[in-house]
């Protein structure tokens, strides 16, 4: 780490910060360990967890594989985060932090099953847990896999909320995308460091989207708009997480439920040309929720607003029937004046529908089509990330049957935070992606030339999804939706009144058992012995803390 500021260049103090302009310079996870743990308290867990190549990705240069082992070349790390006990100010801990060097701090696989694998311990131990945070979001070359993490990790931090365990996230710099709009945002309480980069999406993607070469958020926008609770120097975070760890404790709630039975067998079906079935999923054409909710339900009676203030047409609320059944109903709608890219008072307004559903014990069903959430600076001002977050965590644990449908087009965690239940289904001609491919090729080759290209690598399609057991079942279009929308209705009615039909009757407890196995088995994971491991682990296990 260098001794003098990039910024100013002036001297940086033992914290690695300037005396001079403030800048807080990057540091690895062993220096995080180091400046907040107490010494010799940290003992690291889950050490010997690397990443397979589920998608056998390459970027045409060098494959995920290679791209993961010089990483750990570099950093002595087998990912991108650390976890493990500790004591902070002498309270205990679970310790989770973030090392921005490996593939930029992105989760994949590995990454998600390490935080849910903490939040674990941390609520069977009733024991505070500490995250510090900083990453780019989900990583590109797991795709779906990685973004599926974000429902894996924010069920986890639900089952915290459960037991009254504290979550404690600290947004470094920086922490975007699918860590910030799962996770992170689900903290009691959320600091952030100074000048911190915090937004859904970084600068290239964010001129993709939109069009303008505006800079993300920062700490300071976030709390300037309500979105984290305090800025805090690095030199009082040790004091601050070791007082808050201290002073919240957890109460122990609930009983589990009753052992779950098997999930229903997945069917596939036969493939198309990826990038057809891209512009199939994007025709202008093609019904969108609404139209076919109002296609497939009856008796609608649809609810506005999310009470603080806004009502995004992008998303439909309401209670409505069907068949005999009364359910609640949450529809995004791409024919919206955001041209479907929802909003936080989207998200908001569909918490309304999951508590009643839950409230009401109604069947939930989500229609999903949206390009990706609205990520401009009036969305990050809104909340956005916190918003799909608290989606997700909600979803992952609301105690009444929910069924998810891809409709058209599933753009990242923004249709992700609709698509958390019991049962996920596809549109044949429907796509589901971590990254437009459009932004991916703006991240991985600075244009958009390869969109084509990275469609096929990324997996998107209904049955790219069944393969890697992410979906759960293909309704066919023949022909496609928007050649045939009242076929297109009827079959989606036909196997919603199949999928509701046949989780109805089950207890709460064996849902909330089943949702939780269904994404906590989201991952490839492989494990191999210290005297196997090509580039040995540096020593975070025995780091040994400065004094704060």
């Amino acid at each position: 780490m260098a001794d003098a500021c990039p910024k100013c260049g002036a001297a940086l103090d033992p914290h690695q910060v300037c005396a001079g302009c403030g800048y807080h310079a990057p540091l690895t996870a062993v220096q995080r360990i180091e400046q907040l743990a107490d010494r010799g308290s940290f003992h690291e867990a889950d050490r010997h967890l690397w990443s397979g190549n589920p998608l056998h990705f390459s970027d045409g240069v060098s494959s995920y594989e290679k791209q993961v082992a010089e990483a750990q070349a570099e950093t002595h790390l087998l990912d991108a985060v650390v976890t493990g006990h500790a004591r902070v100010l002498g309270a205990r801990v679970i310790l989770i932090v973030f090392d921005f060097r490996f593939l930029g701090g992105s989760m994949g696989s590995v990454v998600g099953e390490k935080v849910a694998r903490a939040f674990d311990v941390a609520r069977r131990e009733r024991v505070p847990a500490v995250v510090i945070c900083s990453s780019g979001g989900a990583r590109i070359q797991e795709g779906m896999i990685a973004l599926f993490q974000m429902a894996k990790t924010s069920l986890a931090a639900a089952r915290l909320r459960e037991v009254g365990v504290p979550l404690l996230t600290v947004l470094a710099d920086p922490t975007m995308g699918g860590v910030l709009a799962s996770f992170a945002s689900l903290g009691d309480v959320i600091l952030a460091e100074p000048l911190a980069r915090i937004a859904f999406v970084g600068p290239r993607v964010h001129a993709t989207a939109i069009g303008d070469s505006a800079s993300p958020g920062t700490a300071e926008f976030a709390l300037q708009h309500g979105l984290i609770d305090a800025i805090v120097a690095r030199d009082q975070l040790r004091p601050v997480l070791g007082y808050l760890a201290g002073a919240l404790h957890a109460a122990p709630l609930g009983a589990h439920g009753k052992r779950e039975s098997p999930e229903p067998p997945r069917n596939g079906k036969g493939r198309r040309d990826v990038w057809e079935t891209v512009e199939l999923a994007r025709h202008a054409a093609r019904p969108s929720g609404r139209a076919l909710a109002h296609a497939v339900f009856s008796e609608i009676f649809e609810l506005h607003g999310d009470r603080q203030g806004d009502d995004d047409d992008s998303v439909m609320a309401a209670i409505g029937r069907l068949g005999v059944r009364s359910v609640a109903i949450v529809a995004q709608d791409r024919h919206s004046l955001t041209l479907g890219r929802t909003r936080a008072s989207g998200y908001r307004k569909a918490q309304r529908a999951y508590t009643l559903a839950e409230r009401f014990r109604l069947p939930l069903i989500t229609l999903v089509d949206t390009p990706g959430a609205a990520t401009d600076a009036e969305a990050e001002a809104a909340g956005i990330t916190g918003a799909i977050a608290e989606s997700l965590a909600r979803l992952a644990r609301l105690r009444t049957p929910v069924v998810n449908v891809v409709v058209g087009e599933g753009g990242s965690g923004g249709a992700l935070a609709l698509s958390v239940g019991d049962r996920l289904l596809m549109q044949e001609n429907a796509i589901f992606s971590v990254i437009g491919p459009e932004a991916a090729s703006a991240i991985l080759y600075h244009d958009a030339e390869h969109a084509q290209e990275l469609a096929t690598r990324l997996k998107l399609t209904a049955a790219d999804l069944v393969e890697l057991r992410l979906v759960d079942r293909i309704l066919p279009e023949q022909p496609a939706g928007h050649e045939a929308p009242e076929q297109m209705a009827t079959v989606l009615r036909q196997a919603l009144l199949d999928e509701v039909g046949r989780i109805a009757g089950t207890p709460i407890g064996q849902l909330l058992k089943r949702r939780e196995a269904k994404f906590r088995h989201v991952h490839e994971l492989r494990g191999r012995l210290r005297l196997l491991i090509r580039y040995p682990p540096g020593p975070p296990h025995g780091a040994r803390a400065a004094r704060a």
